[in-house]
């Protein structure tokens, strides 16, 4: 052996059953320009965000291709039609042959449910059971929180960060990737902290987070908790049973929940000083999606 080691490259892989609307998608939500004709089978893409980078393989395939083991698929972008019959089939066929090999991150994709052989309700009772994130591409104007319906049964959205290619988006750097690299990060100071506290900070270098798969979780963590806190079923604190709009904060709780005790047993060895950093991490972040100052 030569001693050379090559670095596996986590992969997104987009799947449905339109090559255009494939393409669409990829360069919505990355900026990689793609066309029915040149949509490739894998694509690299950099990503760049405050947290960390990472490059990623993205793949295209149809509601036949099943993750490989050896592609290192982590997220899964499937496209659907709800007012097609066969597109609606073969999700739900998919779905089923998915049991056994599910990337961490699933989303379930269409552009509304107006004229859809099967409700919202449906599809999100089904996302749920195969642990699904369902997102709208354009949801109808009735389901968007606005002056006029913000009180109204039929709203399901509160901005624009919970539907759309953004959406799909954060929930695709949310993914702590394989071989990503965490960017240094500090608590916010208030102004004159940061002076008062450079020379400990030399000197007690060592209190600096230093295992680089749990600061991942911990950026995770804190970009899951202000997803799902900021969903509008979570903030119902009294009145009627949330309804089936709340079922994709469900599913995200489930996830942030997952990696909150990965976190925990990831720096279980950890130093005190080191746990501290990782838990105010994911504090500040509760904190600001609460609307807590400080």
């Amino acid at each position: 052996m030569s001693g050379h080691h090559s670095q596996r490259v986590p992969s997104v892989l987009f799947v449905g059953q339109s090559k255009s609307e494939i393409g669409k998608i990829i360069t919505d939500v990355t900026n990689i320009g793609c066309n029915a004709e040149g949509v490739p089978e894998t694509q690299s893409w950099p990503i760049d965000c405050k947290y960390y980078t990472a490059t990623i393989n993205i793949k295209t395939g149809t509601l036949q291709t099943i993750p490989a083991a050896k592609d290192l698929v982590e997220a899964l972008v499937v496209l659907f039609d709800p007012k097609n019959e066969s597109s609606l089939g073969a999700l739900f066929a998919y779905a089923d042959q998915l049991k056994t090999r599910k990337p961490d991150v699933c989303l379930a994709v269409c552009d509304n449910f107006e004229g859809a052989l099967e409700s919202y309700e449906n599809i999100v009772q089904f996302c749920n059971e195969y642990k699904f994130e369902l997102v709208e591409l354009s949801p109808k104007p009735e389901t968007i929180a606005s002056e006029e319906s913000a009180n109204e049964e039929t709203v399901r959205y509160e901005s624009k960060e919970e539907y759309g290619a953004t959406r799909v988006l954060n929930a695709l750097l949310a993914n702590p990737w394989t071989g990503m690299k965490r960017k240094k990060w500090t608590p916010g100071k208030k102004p004159g902290q940061e002076e008062a506290e450079a020379e400990p900070e030399k000197e007690n270098s060592e209190a600096k987070p230093k295992d680089s798969e749990a600061e991942a979780l911990a950026n995770s963590c804190a970009d899951q908790m202000a997803t799902v806190f900021n969903k509008p079923a979570f903030s119902q604190s009294s009145g009627p049973a949330p309804s089936a709009s709340a079922a994709p904060m469900e599913g995200g709780m489930d996830d942030l929940l997952t990696k909150l005790k990965q976190l925990k047993a990831k720096t279980a060895n950890l130093s005190d000083n080191d746990r501290k950093k990782y838990a105010e991490r994911v504090a500040q972040s509760f904190a600001e999606a609460m609307g807590v100052d400080d």
